[in-house]
């Protein structure tokens, strides 16, 4: 069995390689600040990433991780097939506090618009 370590670094260096990443990343980095709103809160990052998976087409058997991305703030979650999942983000409060944050309509909507740009360039 894989370590979780072994697995991320293998995810993430996967994730390199994608054209659909590449364009989420390029998207994620033009929504603003002021355009993610949540309020439910985790004591661990592990529950926060179980709480967003449970809203997604990943397996039920799908042990999530998260990335940051350099430039955006807080981590997102890693789908199963290795792409990102861009609605939400998990911001780190404190140690035992780990709050989860969704895109605006708006936000996602320009987010959407900003994705297709990108996927076709």
């Amino acid at each position: 069995m894989k370590s979780k370590k072994r697995t991320h670094n293998a995810v993430v260096k996967a994730m390199k390689k994608n054209t659909k990443n590449n364009a989420i990343v390029k998207a994620l980095k033009l929504v603003p600040e002021m355009q993610w709103v949540g309020n439910t809160v985790h004591d661990t990052m592990e529950g926060s990433l179980f709480a967003i998976r449970f809203g997604t087409l990943n397996s039920g058997w799908y042990d999530p991780i998260a990335i940051q991305i350099k430039g955006v703030t807080g981590w997102f979650m890693v789908n199963q097939d290795g792409t990102i999942f861009p609605e939400a983000r998990v911001i780190k409060v404190d140690e035992n506090k780990f709050r989860i944050e969704y895109m605006t309509n708006s936000a996602w909507r320009d987010f959407e618009n900003n994705y297709r740009k990108f996927i076709e360039e």
